[in-house]
């Protein structure tokens, strides 16, 4: 196989993964190495269990580079610090439980040259009943709130142009989780966005970090103020965006004028 010249930054937030970070960082190496130029983030966010050690352990045998926080600063803030440490033009976030394959990365990368987010949408949605669930309808209020076409605004398997994230990142703090809420302030902002359909399976080693059951009631009252905020955003954001480009016109057409003259 004849190496891509792309180059990408592969971007691992972890959290309390130490029955699966091993086999997940080895798995995504592995399948990338002599194939693509690439660079492994991995940024831990405080881990309670042995992650941290797996890790260090990792950084001694594999070239990747590993950050970690003696805090835990949350999924949404944890991800925005993990991207700020990736170098390359393409950002291959992944979420760090093995849910998804490695070798479904190549689905996602012929799409570079015509879009700049790529996000891989599960198939055949492999998690527990209410998860998926929340995430429909979830998806759902995104589609009808924003009037945008995406399917699964909260995939844990991307594709992201490093100009998408100079656009957004520091916008981004509305709702509680960051995919769905890039993909709406970069819609807004005209940036091309393509799903493609990818394999995703069933969490085989540990509990989810997301959603556990006790959290379900707070997650959905949280979700739904930040959706109110992000709302509220947009429509600034909207405004801003039509008063622009009427003054761009209305100089443009002061320039015809002038030149006519």
């Amino acid at each position: 196989m004849k190496k891509n010249k792309t180059k990408i930054s592969v971007v691992f937030p972890v959290y309390n993964e130490e029955e699966i970070i091993e086999k997940t960082v080895k798995n995504y190496y592995d399948e990338l190495k002599g194939k693509i130029n690439f660079e492994m983030i991995l940024a831990e966010d405080g881990s309670k269990d042995k992650t941290k050690e797996i890790l260090h352990r990792l950084e001694k045998k594999l070239p990747i580079r590993v950050y970690t926080s003696n805090e835990r600063k949350g999924y949404q803030k944890a991800v925005i610090d993990s991207l700020r440490h990736a170098k390359n033009e393409w950002v291959f976030l992944v979420d760090s439980d093995y849910q998804f394959s490695p070798k479904d990365f190549w689905r996602l990368l012929p799409h570079i040259k015509k879009y700049d987010i790529i996000l891989g949408i599960k198939k055949k949605r492999k998690d527990p009943l209410h998860r998926i669930i929340l995430s429909k309808g979830f998806n759902f209020l995104l589609r009808r709130t924003f009037k945008v076409p995406y399917v699964d605004m909260d995939t844990g398997f991307r594709l992201i142009h490093q100009k998408v994230l100079r656009s957004c990142l520091d916008e981004i703090g509305c709702l509680t989780y960051f995919t769905s809420e890039l993909v709406i302030r970069a819609h807004k902002k005209e940036f091309k966005i393509k799903e493609v359909p990818v394999t995703h399976y069933k969490r085989k080693i540990g509990s989810t970090n997301v959603f556990p059951w006790r959290r379900i009631p707070g997650v959905i009252i949280e979700e739904l103020i930040g959706l109110l905020k992000l709302r509220k955003d947009i429509k600034s954001y909207e405004k801003r965006a039509k008063k622009r480009k009427r003054q761009t016109l209305k100089k443009r057409l002061c320039k015809n004028v002038w030149n006519d003259s």
